[in-house]
């Protein structure tokens, strides 16, 4: 009974306490980004057409069918999670106006390739356009964090991929 109770004490609790620290990174992120009382979250199914350009930016195996987002005052806010080199990186992502408005890393799990969470890089997603499935603009790299810098690019075409099935404007 000690071991059991030893081992949820070292192994299983701290899970449950990252995901929530994570839940709380994500919520802070949506609350700067769109006033509270006028934020509304919704889903997004994705099938057909749409399935396939996710696959086509995201990769064959990419299977998330379903898509939570926060909308509000023009903005559509999207939480995304995209493989660096071997975790998975959690972004946030505001369009506004089918541009990218702010886009800030929320959760970083990997050693090496952290600089991507620096304003300096993430600012030159700031009015970063999609353009058959292609940014608008060029993403310049960092030395020693390429798939993570892959990985943003990647999570940035899907926000606004996903952003233009869901407001009004015509995106592309």
């Amino acid at each position: 009974m000690i071991k059991i109770t030893i081992y949820i004490l070292v192994f299983i609790i701290p899970i449950f306490m990252l995901n929530a620290d994570d839940k709380l990174k994500q919520q802070e992120f949506i609350n700067l980004s769109l006033p509270v009382n006028e934020t509304s979250k919704a889903r997004l199914i994705v099938k057909g057409e749409l399935k396939t350009k996710v696959q086509r930016i995201m990769g064959n195996k990419y299977n998330k069918i379903f898509f939570t987002y926060w909308y509000g005052n023009n903005k559509t806010i999207w939480i995304l999670n995209s493989i660096g080199k071997y975790k998975p990186i959690t972004s946030g992502v505001v369009v506004s106006n089918c541009s990218i408005d702010n886009m800030k890393v929320l959760v970083y799990r990997e050693q090496i390739g952290y600089e991507i969470k620096y304003p300096k890089f993430l600012n030159q997603f700031n009015n970063v356009k999609l353009q058959n499935l292609k940014l608008d603009r060029k993403i310049d790299n960092i030395s020693g964090a390429t798939l993570s810098v892959r990985s943003m690019d990647r999570m940035a075409r899907l926000a606004l991929l996903l952003n233009s099935q869901v407001v009004d404007e015509n995106c592309e």
